[in-house]
């Protein structure tokens, strides 16, 4: 059955929140969601990010992964999406990927730095575990990092960090 909706069936809500928040229960309690989360009687459900980093980080991934989800909902729910709302999707998710990649690539650059017993927080085959790679196909990977081959949206997510001037290929000034 294919519904014409041009929004999601869960677009407006009305009506109070109650929010069970993560650092007040264990997670067990909430069905292990990490998030605060309410329930609604349409069977519905909203999670609540937490985030400091503001408009242009937490924002805009919230906002892209909101589109990715509803976007999910829609195309289980057999709905109709119309052309803005496909074009959108699509823009969003290339996007959250987009970021997400760099997000990764960071993440991967920082398992390997320095941590205060003086050696790599993460080892190469634990990388390797957890990101679904071969220890050597990581090692490859972080030599292209620190030569400065980095993901697109790496600059968006470092920008304004000391972070920034980390892992560019340049030779050090010193």
């Amino acid at each position: 059955m294919t519904t014409e909706a041009t929004e999601p069936q869960y677009a407006a809500h009305t009506g109070r929140i109650t929010l069970t928040h993560t650092d007040a229960q264990p997670a067990e309690d909430i069905g292990g969601r990490r998030g605060a989360t309410t329930w609604w009687n349409d069977g519905t459900t909203s999670y609540v990010l937490h985030f400091r980093s503001g408009q242009v980080h937490g924002w805009t991934m919230a906002d892209e992964a909101d589109t990715a989800i509803h976007a999910v909902d829609s195309l289980r729910a057999g709905e109709d999406m119309n052309s803005e709302r496909l074009w959108d999707a699509l823009r969003d998710v290339r996007r959250l990927r987009n970021r997400l990649e760099a997000l990764e690539s960071e993440l991967i650059l920082y398992a390997r730095e320095e941590a205060s017993e003086g050696r790599a927080r993460l080892n190469l085959r634990e990388i390797g575990e957890v990101t679904g790679t071969h220890f050597s196909t990581v090692a490859e990977r972080i030599e292209r990092l620190t030569r400065g081959a980095h993901p697109a949206f790496r600059h968006w997510l470092v920008q304004g960090t000391p972070r920034a001037d980390m892992h560019t290929g340049q030779d050090d000034p010193r």
